[in-house]
């Protein structure tokens, strides 16, 4: 019968030799048997062809073979050697699809075969380019351990770049009417110098290929049904699409379930999975697997997370249809990240400029403040979520400068205008409600009508003074400490009414408070010591005898004699009692006033400082 000249098995003659120009000569053979030696059996250096390979090194075992590291004397290069160690005709037919198909994928990312061929003994082996590095299944462990060398080498950008290598070696497979049905982390190497390699081809299905030996259901009948039967089957758990598991017929959807599985766990260095007992991985993935990687590692790019869960759709038809849809979603992530980088280069920038100027705003330096508020505004405009920039925008609302920009305090000095005008004009209300006390005096009876003059003059001067103050809408020294002493001096004055250590004492204290409550700050201390001269002064005064004395103390009580009313009953006692409830009356009122004003301001404060925290990013606050 003619022989098919694309027969797998034409290049294993065991006679198969090369001339002395190098050139294989390949006569029609046979397919191989079964070699006899036992199924752990491995090649010693020097069976391969002698004349050609030196074997050296074993550099891993599998399931279907070793893999040696060789050196072709005829080329001068090291390659590496799969023997097969085959258990049956099927290992041996998969093993040669496994040559074929690798070697005819013309791709950067599929390491290219060189030679197939048989050893002396039968055994079945083919040769490729030796490759170097790491799996990505070794590199995720080493991430996932915290290795600060895998952290700095493999950063999210380089995996995801080999990620896109590898499914463009995945598409041209495809394009060749192959699905690989065992893609996973340990299938897809990270060469030294960039290199991308997607390895073991052994399963891959060929389009069109019948129910061959090496396409038998990945699950067993029965066990796909209840899980109950353990057996033999092709792929790897945890990485197989559902009907890859179930057995059924597979298509180029069930490579992008698998690595939908691998993006995930790049992305939340676990398994998409957990490992386990094979039936219970097999078991979750009929199941449905949960891909929102955000839950195993938060942070995780909505964008990517995304990804990952359409790709692991349980039902085919919910998955994305291609590999190259797969490959182009990731792109555009990419591509947004690359200009995520640059704004976000751009940010650190400006958040570097805004931290410099903020520092010399600190010292006082108005401008500098201006630029760093304009540096970090455009700062987070780049990158709402920058921390350096949070901070200092942080810094520059909370922390105030070390001197007081000139703005500021014409602010400060305005409301302390509108401050005294305001208590000046209370003030003087105030002084005029206590005239008509000289009625009661009048009531009580009079001795001597020159001090009550006195205090009634001084009094309505006081008034006249502040009411001035108040209509020139500015605090002015001259018109304060004028109506401060006039004030002061009417209230001397009632000390020769009713004695310097009962009432007079608490006049002077509430026209004090009065005063500094509307004084600015540098008229503070003039004001006390204005008023504990005026309250020392009528003391003073009776104690040199310059004036008759109205207080003196004998057997323990305090005696207190008017030098200008009489003490007599009914009227002293009303005029007391109406003494205390206007001067209640009065400072309540006062009180009232200062107090609601500085409500009003506290909550115009307030009210400022929570429009400026809208601005600072909550996590901030």
């Amino acid at each position: 019968m003619p022989r098919d000249p694309d027969d797998p098995t034409r290049a294993l003659d065991p006679r198969r030799r090369l001339d002395d120009d190098t050139h294989p000569v390949e006569p029609a053979l046979d397919r191989p048997t079964v070699p006899a030696q036992p199924a752990a059996a491995s090649p010693s250096p020097g069976t391969i062809d002698r004349g050609r390979y030196e074997l050296r090194d074993l550099l891993g075992s599998g399931g279907m073979g070793d893999v040696w590291l060789a050196r072709d004397r005829r080329i001068g290069r090291e390659v590496a050697v799969k023997v097969a160690r085959p258990e049956d005709d099927e290992d041996i037919a998969r093993f040669l699809r496994e040559a074929r198909v690798q070697g005819q994928l013309d791709h950067p990312a599929v390491v290219p075969v060189h030679d197939l061929g048989t050893r002396e003994d039968g055994a079945v082996y083919f040769t490729m380019k030796r490759v170097r590095g790491e799996t990505l299944a070794q590199v995720i462990g080493r991430l996932a351990q915290g290795d600060e060398e895998a952290r700095r080498r493999y950063g999210l950008r380089k995996l995801l770049t080999a990620f896109l290598s590898a499914c463009h070696a995945v598409e041209v497979a495809h394009e060749n009417g192959l699905v690989h049905r065992d893609l996973k982390p340990g299938n897809i190497m990270l060469g030294d110098h960039g290199e991308v390699y997607v390895l073991d081809w052994g399963l891959a299905k060929v389009r069109g290929e019948g129910a061959s030996p090496s396409s038998r259901p990945s699950l067993p009948p029965a066990l796909a049904r209840g899980l109950t039967v353990a057996g033999q089957f092709l792929g790897t758990p945890g990485y197989m699409a559902p009907e890859q598991a179930r057995g059924e017929a597979v298509d180029g959807r069930a490579d992008v379930y698998a690595l939908g599985a691998t993006l995930f766990e790049m992305l939340t260095l676990a398994p998409l999975i957990p490992r386990g007992e094979t039936r219970e991985v097999l078991a979750a993935t009929l199941a449905g697997a949960d891909a929102r990687a955000s839950l195993r590692a938060p942070g995780v790019a909505p964008e990517l997370e995304a990804v990952c869960v359409r790709a692991t759709a349980t039902a085919a038809a919910e998955r994305y249809p291609t590999v190259a849809a797969l490959r182009e979603a990731i792109e555009r992530f990419l591509d947004g990240d690359r200009d995520l980088q640059r704004r976000t280069a751009l940010a650190d920038g400006l958040a570097d400029e805004a931290q410099a100027h903020a520092e010399r705003a600190a010292a006082g330096d108005e401008a500098a403040r201006a630029a760093a508020l304009a540096a970090v505004g455009r700062a987070l405009a780049l990158d709402p979520a920058h921390a350096t920039a949070q901070a200092t925008l942080v810094q520059l609302l909370v922390q105030p400068p070390r001197r007081t920009p000139v703005e500021v305090e014409r602010a400060v000095e305005a409301a302390e205008d509108k401050t005294y005008t305001a208590l000046a004009g209370a003030g003087a209300w105030i002084y005029i409600l206590w005239l008509p006390i000289a009625l009661g005096m009048v009531w009580m009876g009079v001795k001597r009508a020159d001090p009550m003059l006195g205090w009634v003059g001084f009094t309505v001067a006081a008034a006249m003074t502040m009411m001035l103050a108040r209509a020139r809408g500015k605090a002015l020294p001259g018109p304060y400490f004028a109506g401060l002493i006039l004030s002061n001096i009417a209230i001397a004055i009632t000390s020769q009414v009713a004695g310097t250590m009962i009432l007079t004492p608490t006049l002077f204290t509430m026209n004090t408070v009065g005063f500094v409550v509307a004084a600015r700050r540098a008229w503070l201390w003039p004001t006390v010591a204005v008023s504990a001269a005026a309250a020392v002064t009528p003391v003073l005064l009776e104690t040199a005898g310059v004036v008759q004395r109205t207080t003196t103390i004998e057997g323990g009580a305090i005696h207190v004699r008017s030098q200008v009313v009489e003490f007599t009953e009914p009227q002293t006692s009303v005029a007391a009692v109406g003494v205390t409830i206007i001067f209640l009356v009065m400072v309540t009122v006062a009180a009232g006033r200062i107090r609601q004003r500085f409500l009003e301001q506290t909550r115009r404060a307030e009210l400022a400082a929570w429009q400026l925290r809208q601005l600072v990013p909550r996590v901030e606050r």
